[in-house]
């Protein structure tokens, strides 16, 4: 067995850190002399403190390791995942900084209350000018996305979406508004050109102060669970298309690496679902995947027989159909043989 002073040299540690986390409870001495009171230490304590050193560079506070198991792993996981879209989100404002000085002094605002803006508005109409609106222009609102604003209080971020009184920031970058009449238009200019812009209007549709979880679409997924001989086995992803009759075999659209990898399909209904090197736990019944991506969604799947080959066309159901209520993409798959 080993002395205190060895045990702590062995981890390059001082005493009065061994100490520390014994009172902690995070390791216990193999044997205490009741009479000198001295501790020593054997492989299984050499162990645990390898785990303890381990997990606090890791980042994980004491608390967290007393604690550690698998959902405390993920609940790390989610956390660290979260940093690094804020330091993204940090990184590429910095960059809009940098690159549109003129206009620094309108972005660098704290956020500042509009009880007017507060609230669910509905895509009405895009026009070139404010002024063309009463003037019966036509609707051309098909290609653009955003259906449906919520101005949350405090400027609450969801989706793409926060704001500030005086500006809405869509995945990051400030456009101005104006409120008028219950109508809300937002200057949408050009990221190169700022005098290449259109006004997107906005109709009021009440001035409730909503929450996130309010907001998320979700889909009924209490659908019997129905086996899809056809479905199960593994599948790798090999395509991403805008519709699903778009998916053509000898001419793929993805030139980079797709964010879904693979499928594993059982058959008892669990499907392994890999995105980004993180394996998600999801669910299938005959013609739909239960929880592909986000909770509560159901993706609906076909299966095709192309040159040979079996393909699944599965819908794509993230952020923009969760808070934008709409299905912009789908994952095409091919089956392993």
């Amino acid at each position: 067995m080993i002395k205190i002073g060895d045990f702590a040299k062995l981890f390059n540690i001082s005493i009065k850190t061994v100490r520390f986390y014994e009172e902690e409870g995070l390791i216990h001495p193999k044997e205490v002399d009741i009479y000198t009171g001295y501790r020593y230490y054997d492989d299984n304590n050499i162990d645990e403190m390898s785990k303890i050193l381990f997990l606090k560079n890791l980042g994980l506070s004491i608390k967290e390791i007393r604690d550690f198991d698998e959902k405390e792993i993920n609940s790390k996981i989610e956390e660290y995942e979260n940093n690094i879209k804020k330091i993204n989100r940090d990184i590429n404002t910095l960059k809009y900084l940098s690159n549109n000085e003129e206009r620094r002094g309108d972005i660098m605002k704290a956020f500042i209350n509009d009880e007017n803006a507060i609230g669910k508005w509905r895509l009405s109409k895009i026009v070139n000018e404010k002024e063309d609106y009463s003037l019966n222009a036509e609707n051309v609102t098909d290609d653009w996305n955003i259906k449906e604003i919520y101005l949350m209080p405090n400027g609450q971020k969801y989706w793409v979406i926060s704001w500030t009184k005086g500006f809405i920031f869509i995945n990051d970058r400030p456009y101005p508004y104006e409120i008028n009449n219950n109508l809300l238009f937002i200057k949408y200019s050009d990221t190169i050109d700022p005098e290449d812009y259109i006004y997107v209007v906005y109709e009021r549709v009440d001035n409730k102060e909503y929450t996130i979880p309010e907001i998320e679409h979700k889909d009924d997924i209490n659908i019997p669970f129905v086996k899809d001989y056809n479905l199960v086995g593994f599948w790798k992803t090999v395509d991403l298309v805008h519709t699903p009759n778009a998916f053509n075999s000898k001419h793929l659209s993805a030139k980079s690496k797709l964010y879904l990898e693979k499928l594993a399909v059982m058959p008892d209904g669990e499907i392994n679902v890999t995105f980004n090197g993180k394996v998600n736990q999801a669910t299938y019944t005959k013609d739909y995947i239960i929880n592909m991506l986000y909770k509560n969604t159901t993706s609906k799947y076909v299966i095709k027989e192309i040159d040979g080959h079996t393909y699944m066309i599965v819908e794509w159901k993230s952020g923009d159909y969760v808070y934008g209520g709409i299905i912009t993409c789908y994952y095409v798959l091919e089956k392993m043989k």
